[in-house]
């Protein structure tokens, strides 16, 4: 008998469906997770350059920071990010770093070291009478401070000479990435941030 064969032509056509790009569900907001990263760095360079005066004139919302553990792992998930392949890593690193962070301004803050001369100094300040500068000289520190800004969606697309969509997309895929490194953590590790674990976010 026989056989029955069958052309290649004659087979039923196999349909190929497109895998759909993955977003990680979380629940938890990931920009809690990285405004109190934003905050706890912003503290700890106010405290490294004695003005926590700065830090405690913030609004209450940009006092809210993560604990030194979880800044330690976010700390690596950003820098992570400078890892991955492409040009455009780097705007997204850099826009979340000026979206939660903010952006460094240099000021010059003059301090008064020794008593008289620091006294002299407030009634210069404040117009009682005219000192010569010559004679504060010495008496004078002048330091060079930083006091540090989030930026907006416009503030970075016109840093980086782009449209505010742009910014806003290279936020959300460093957003997305950050969820799906943390899950990633967790699935491998079992670890999970202290404030998600908490549930304060």
């Amino acid at each position: 008998m026989l056989a029955e064969y069958v052309y290649v032509d004659d087979e039923p056509e196999k349909i190929i469906k497109q895998i759909k790009s993955v977003r990680f569900k979380a629940d938890y907001d990931i920009t809690e997770v990285c405004t109190r990263f934003g905050n706890w760095s912003r503290k700890n360079l106010y405290l490294k350059q004695n003005t926590p005066s700065y830090y405690n004139s913030q609004p209450k919302k940009m006092r809210e920071i993560c604990s030194d553990n979880d800044a330690q792992v976010i700390n690596q998930a950003f820098l992570s990010i400078l890892v991955l392949s492409g040009q455009q890593s780097k705007d997204i690193y850099d826009t979340l770093i000026l979206s939660y962070f903010g952006e460094k301004q240099v000021i010059t803050d003059y301090i008064a070291t020794e008593g008289y001369v620091r006294n002299e100094w407030k009634k210069h300040a404040s117009g009682i009478h005219d000192v010569p500068c010559k004679q504060l000289s010495k008496g004078i520190r002048v330091d060079n401070i930083y006091i540090v800004k989030p930026r907006s969606v416009q503030d970075i697309a016109r840093k980086l000479n782009t449209n505010w969509n742009a910014v806003d997309k290279l936020k959300k895929r460093g957003e997305d990435y950050l969820r799906g490194y943390f899950a990633s953590l967790k699935v491998q590790s079992g670890f999970e941030l202290e404030m998600v674990k908490d549930r304060i976010i």
